[in-house]
């Protein structure tokens, strides 16, 4: 995947919220940004598995991981692999209410382990290494008012009995407060990422560093990069009308800066062409785009419609599953 496309996935949610002005560590681009840092992703990590003296070999963002057919399956938000080899996934997850975020654990779990028996060798079950993937949801999808819910495999018929597989799903909920103390804490800043937040009842100092690589990443040429590319063309398209009454258009999450009249059909030109050009960009991975697909995207002027496409497109494992997706959606 190209590093337009990957931009394009990165910020789909960011880009469809364009009335909010702050951005919060719960927002998918700044997560993966700061995530790329180690310190902050160990410190993160810390705190989900209660364990201080964690440490990793390897981090990663964005990693997609393929299906047997070689085309995309699911993208990773960020993962990482520490000194005894065991696995970590971390997504933050912010449509709850668009899809099973339960049954969607399952499918990453599957394909979380695909790579490493597709690596040619006798397969050795006994090889596979223990993994934790881990889902930041902003709701309670369970209802039971915890921060934290831990799932394992055990027997059902004998209880203490573990079925020992390795695997391990975690999912956080920043709804409630129930749970250890620099846990809920973390998620809280998560919520509203300022130290100020009075959410913050523990000012752990594994917090406190995430926090000093939150503010590193905001005042980096990359952070106002990844800001720049959100709408990027949006903004060429709507800069020419915009630049008669101010400044350049479409910062942060498809705002436009300055709020002139003159600015306002230049900026919803520039968000529909935009969002055409991300579906089509996300669409293009899978392989060929039939044209009548093409055109119904390219045809479609309801910005609302397209802001649904986008998160849809994002989701999709094939045209086809988008197509039917769209399907479904306008019944």
């Amino acid at each position: 995947m190209n590093k337009k496309n990957e931009m394009s996935a990165a910020n789909v949610d960011v880009l469809v919220e364009t009335e909010e002005s702050v951005v919060n560590l719960s927002d998918f681009a700044l997560f993966l940004s700061v995530m790329k840092n180690e310190e902050a992703h160990r410190n993160i990590l810390s705190i989900i598995t209660d364990n201080k003296n964690l440490k990793l070999q390897k981090v990663h963002v964005e990693e997609v991981v393929l299906n047997k057919s070689g085309k995309r399956a699911i993208r990773l938000d960020a993962w990482a692999v520490d000194m005894d080899d065991r696995y970590y996934a971390t997504e933050m997850q912010n449509d709850t209410d668009q899809d099973d975020v339960r049954k969607r654990s399952r499918f990453y779990q599957g394909l979380l382990d695909t790579p490493i028996l597709k690596s040619g060798r006798e397969t050795r079950y006994r090889n596979l290494p223990s993994s934790m993937i881990t889902f930041i949801t902003q709701d309670d999808i369970f209802g039971r008012d915890r921060a934290i819910y831990t799932f394992t495999e055990r027997c059902e018929e004998v209880p203490e009995l573990y079925l020992d597989d390795g695997t391990k799903k975690i999912f956080l909920n920043m709804s409630s407060r129930n749970g250890r103390p620099e846990l809920v804490s973390l998620l809280q800043y998560m919520k509203n990422t300022t130290l100020d937040n009075p959410d913050i009842t523990c000012r752990d100092e594994r917090i406190l560093d995430v926090d000093r690589v939150v503010q590193e990443v905001k005042q980096s040429e990359e952070w106002e990069a990844v800001r720049m590319s959100i709408l990027s063309r949006g903004f060429e398209l709507g800069k020419a009308e915009g630049r008669k009454v101010g400044e350049a258009e479409g910062r942060a999450k498809g705002r436009v800066e300055g709020k002139a009249e003159g600015k306002i059909e230049g900026r919803l030109e520039g968000q529909i062409a935009a969002h055409g050009d991300m579906i089509l960009e996300l669409l293009e991975e899978y392989g060929s785009i039939p044209d009548t697909v093409r055109n119904r995207i390219r045809n479609e002027k309801d910005l609302e419609i397209l802001k649904v496409w986008s998160k849809t497109a994002a989701k999709s494992v094939s045209v086809d599953d988008f197509i039917k997706r769209i399907g479904e959606e306008s019944c």
